[in-house]
């Protein structure tokens, strides 16, 4: 089984006041994007029942892969269900800390995939349980649409309004820096709103950075001077609305006509460093 585990972007992030179990509430909007890892999982009779042989290929993952969410993915089934042995095969495109849930995206993934391949017939219920124990943005990748996430990352909802996104062309950037979670709240001042998420579905993009904003940006842009360039080239391309997305460092530009999405993609990609996509 071979399966595309996609980006995302958070359209808003706020951090709010810190809940009883210790982490931050947050609110935002993700947006899923058509930028994927690629993830294949298949039976393999050459590995032992319960185990997994895994291969990585694509970008390089730092770190002791035995804490990648791939294979933690696999370890918390296999603590519940008698599965038989198995072979993962991720090939890395997307860029890790970048704040695009790519690697919360392997990790859920690998759950779906271990589910179809092994019938498990877990539940989209159960499959949200699971995920949440894995990592705070899993959840909102066992759908994998556009949605409002809310708590820790835990509170998965369909947006329920229309969101006019057949319009509008996402042009994303990363500048090749890697910004970890710690570091991300680091001096962030969390507050309490109330945000009105559906108004934005009748708002020009011009006007959403009236009502939202990514409370790890400024702190970002502060430690990262590449972060703030990146979001003003967009702008100065013309983007209608510019932001970082998760805790950074990757920033989009939402544009309202393609051809000029692309030429702001040409021209960010001449002039900085980091992988880029265009998503219509």
């Amino acid at each position: 089984m071979v399966l595309f585990p996609p980006a995302k972007v958070n359209l808003g992030l706020h951090v709010l006041g810190k809940r009883d179990d210790g982490y931050h509430a947050l609110e935002s909007i993700f947006l899923p994007l058509g930028w994927t890892d690629i993830l294949e999982v298949l039976k393999d009779d050459s590995v032992a029942p319960g185990e997994l042989r895994t291969v990585w290929t694509g970008l390089d993952i730092p770190g002791d892969t035995n804490n990648n969410l791939v294979v933690k993915a696999h370890r918390l089934l296999a603590a519940k269900h008698t599965l038989p042995g198995l072979s993962a095969h991720l090939h890395k495109v997307l860029p890790m800390g970048a704040g695009l849930g790519g690697g919360s995206a392997d990790g859920t993934y690998m759950l779906r995939a271990i589910n179809d391949v092994c019938s498990l017939v877990l539940s989209r219920e159960e499959l949200m349980i699971l995920a949440a124990e894995l990592g705070s943005d899993c959840p909102f990748f066992v759908d994998a649409q556009p949605a409002l996430v809310t708590g820790r990352g835990e509170n998965v909802s369909p947006l329920s309004f229309e969101f006019p996104l057949d319009g509008l062309w996402i042009v994303v950037a990363n500048p090749g820096i890697h910004i970890s979670t710690a570091q991300a709240f680091g001096g962030l001042t969390p507050h309490d709103r109330n945000t009105d998420w559906a108004a934005l579905a009748s708002e020009p993009a011009s006007a959403w950075s009236d009502r939202i904003q990514n409370d790890f940006e400024a702190g970002a842009c502060k430690r990262h001077p590449q972060v703030a360039a990146l979001l003003d080239a967009l702008g100065q391309a013309g983007a209608s609305y510019v932001q970082m997305t998760g805790s950074g460092s990757t920033v989009f530009g939402v544009f309202e006509e393609e051809t000029t999405a692309r030429q702001a993609a040409a021209e960010v990609q001449a002039n900085y460093c980091g992988p880029l996509a265009g998503m219509g």
